[in-house]
């Protein structure tokens, strides 16, 4: 049976921005994913010049979006006798469907789903700690950048936080 985002009738290409800001991508991310999808619509030949032209980027910053990506798990880039190819079907793995009813959720039911597990004394006293820090907001949104990178970890959210509040 086919993937959901392989079906015929789905727009992969709205979804993507449909749901850019949940999964963590910045504009040149969400961009480069969009320029692959539409090469992979219209056959076009796609290539590391072709994006360096069409986001008018250095090479450095290209890189570091791709890597990016990469790191999330987002793209993959393969590699044959034909060469080069770019892969984006790991970013609809990613479900953020999770996200949508945040605000109508208790925050540790959204913990517990996270870590896939009931919270212990001592992680309920750290998710109070880091909202007492920095807010539900943020506390929130680091916790979709760490399921975007698909860490499972209170101390790999607290990082994100403490990294983006300095």
């Amino acid at each position: 049976m086919k993937k959901w985002y392989k079906q015929a009738y789905f727009d992969r290409k709205i979804w993507i921005l449909e749901n850019f800001d949940k999964l963590n991508l910045s504009a040149q991310e969400c961009l480069l994913i969009l320029l692959i999808e539409y090469g992979k619509d219209t056959k076009k030949k796609i290539n590391y010049d072709y994006f360096l032209k069409k986001m008018n980027l250095a090479k450095k910053d290209l890189d570091k979006v791709l890597a990016s990506l990469v790191s999330k798990h987002y793209l993959a880039i393969n590699t044959s006798e034909k060469g080069v190819s770019f892969d984006t079907d790991g970013i609809f793995e990613f479900d953020p469907s999770k996200y949508e009813a945040v605000e109508n959720k208790d925050l540790y039911s959204i913990v517990e789903e996270f870590l896939n597990k009931p919270l212990g004394p001592s992680q309920i006293q750290k998710v109070n700690n880091l909202i007492e820090k920095y807010g539900n907001n943020d506390f929130i949104n680091a916790l979709r950048k760490a399921e975007a990178k698909r860490v499972k970890s209170l101390d790999y959210v607290e990082g994100i936080l403490r990294n983006e509040n300095k």
